[in-house]
């Protein structure tokens, strides 16, 4: 092993000094002995492509892609499929297996003929400089060329029992191969930055959401670090679905490679593909219930089981402009998780203080279920509103059973907790 570390290290040395042929033998010889070494045969494509030989840059691209997608390494694998976009606008396969990895097997729903998502390809292929799949990889601008014959473009099968090992990719598994490749296809961009750059700022406004193919990035609330993201991760999906201001400053933390689904581009696809929504839709409502169980100190608490039986039990419902959603003195008012729209908060007591308003993302009412205790405040809507709903009784009835939020909950309905705190939790949570 130490000898192919040196081995690498010295091809690294002479790929920096330029020169590339001496630099190929040593990651070919590499790869050679360790065929699953996806970094040396991500160079041997890269130098490849630079000297002129597409094809077979776009062969070790491809099975760089097969590899990370078998496993389950899915953003990578399709932020290296963009790569070969931008050397073969023709090809395809690469897409077709995550299609056949990822997507729905037989979904309920009819898919449309595919829509020409992608413009034609000119005479050359000019590639945005932020576009890369890896931050390794540097541009390579190359010549359009002619489709080659369809046996010098395969990718092997994936083994029979691939698919079932897989992980289940958010909004990717729950479409249908065409609506699938259709995503892949058009709605993505593939963007690189350097460690220390800005990606979003908070406060701006927002009309795409990211997910990191490669690296890490760092979320800052209010000057405050709140997390660190990795591979895989999603992020401003907020400002995709809801228009929304950014609710966060994202950081990278490392070189980073993310995919970038703009507003525009979802929207075009939608156009003709209106599954895609539903997929959406249904990819928006799990992260909202993904950031409430993580965000929420008691729900924390609960296992996995439990998390996934708590949002099973919410349904979607609506509120027309101006209407009240919680009122104040009310027992046994559901819990209500913000999908679209905002609401204001009004203590009846002006004396009590204000509070900010309720936007997408926020809940309000779980500690007044679980305490079975009357509601603090009133919640008005703004403008129309969409919403997840669960009822009190279904509420308190999963999360207690946790003997931990039990034993916390029961804490902070002794009379000694203090109204201030417990109020606020009550719109908080």
């Amino acid at each position: 092993m130490t000898a192919l570390r040196q081995q690498k290290d010295h091809a690294t040395l002479l790929l920096s000094k330029g020169k590339l042929p001496a630099a190929l033998a040593e990651f070919r010889g590499v790869l050679e002995s360790m065929p699953g070494d996806l970094s040396a045969r991500q160079k041997v494509a890269e130098i490849l492509a630079r000297q002129g030989h597409v094809d077979e840059a776009v062969d070790q691209y491809a099975e760089a892609v097969r590899r990370y997608a078998e496993e389950g390494l899915f953003f990578k694998a399709v932020a290296l499929s963009r790569v070969i976009l931008t050397l073969d606008p023709t090809h395809q396969l690469a897409q077709h297996l995550l299609a056949e990895l990822y997507a729905q097997r037989n979904p309920a729903r009819p898919s449309a003929p595919p829509p020409p998502v992608r413009p034609p390809p000119t005479e050359e292929t000019h590639l945005d400089p932020n576009s890369i799949a890896l931050a390794s990889m540097r541009l390579v601008q190359a010549p359009r060329p002619q489709p080659p014959p369809a046996e010098a473009r395969r990718v092997a099968e994936p083994g029979p029992s691939a698919r079932e090992t897989l992980p289940r990719i958010p909004l990717f598994s729950s479409l249908s191969r065409d609506e699938f490749m259709a995503v892949l296809d058009g709605a993505m961009e593939a963007r690189a930055y350097a460690a220390g750059s800005t990606l979003i700022t908070e406060g701006e406004p927002g009309g795409s959401m990211y997910a990191v193919a490669q690296g890490e990035v760092s979320v800052w609330r209010k000057s405050r670090q709140v997390a660190v993201l990795g591979e895989g991760a999603f992020f401003g999906e907020m400002a995709l679905l809801a228009g929304t201001w950014r609710m966060a400053t994202v950081q990278a933390v490392t070189e980073v490679v993310v995919l970038e689904f703009s507003r525009e581009s979802m929207d075009r696809i939608i156009g003709h593909y209106p599954g895609v929504r539903a997929g959406l839709e249904a990819f928006f409502r799990e992260r909202l219930l993904a950031n409430l169980m993580r965000a929420n100190p008691l729900l924390q608490l609960l296992s996995v089981t439990e998390r996934a039986e708590l949002s099973a039990a919410f349904e979607p419902c609506g509120f027309g402009a101006d209407q009240v959603v919680l009122d104040e003195g009310r027992i046994g008012a559901p819990v209500i998780l913000l999908l679209r729209g905002r609401c204001s908060v009004v203590p009846r007591d002006p004396e009590r203080g204000t509070y900010a308003d309720l936007e997408e993302g926020d809940a309000f009412g779980a500690l007044a279920a679980l305490t079975q205790s009357s509601a603090s405040v009133t919640v008005r809507t703004r403008a129309p509103v969409m919403a997840l709903r669960v009822a009190a009784d279904v509420f308190r009835a999963i999360v207690m059973a946790n003997p931990e939020v039990n034993r916390r909950v029961r804490d902070l309905a002794n009379p000694g907790a203090g109204r201030g705190s417990k109020a606020q939790l009550q719109v908080a949570v």
